[in-house]
């Protein structure tokens, strides 16, 4: 399938850095980016975050960027993106949203500053 969003919106490359989930010694797997290989994708719309309140825990997650691109993009939960240079995580799911065309299906990430 091909780039979804075109033309003039879809003109931003995003870049991926797919980690290496090892044990943590404690019965679980955590990221590790040490050998980590940055992949450009291009075709992707981004539009400025907003904040997302959590009013249970009275706290809140500030959404850096919400990015739309292809939606047979590569990208997975754990994949650090790096977007005009700053380094983000994936908030929540990879969202594919389909469509009645390829036109309108399309890859959805909520993106969160890096911390680490």
């Amino acid at each position: 399938m091909a780039a979804v969003i075109s033309g003039i919106v879809a003109r931003h490359a995003v870049v991926r850095e797919r980690p290496q989930m090892v044990d943590n010694g404690r019965g679980g797997v955590e990221a590790d980016f040490t050998d980590a290989t940055p992949v450009d994708l291009p075709g992707w719309a981004l539009d400025a975050g907003n904040t997302v309140a959590d009013l249970q825990n009275r706290d809140g997650a500030a959404i850096r960027w919400t990015a739309r691109g292809p939606f047979d993009a590569d990208v997975e939960r754990h994949d650090r993106i790096t977007v005009f240079g700053e380094r983000c995580k994936i908030d929540g799911a990879v969202v594919r949203q389909p469509g009645p065309s390829p036109r309108t299906s399309h890859t959805i990430l909520s993106l969160v500053s890096w911390e680490g």
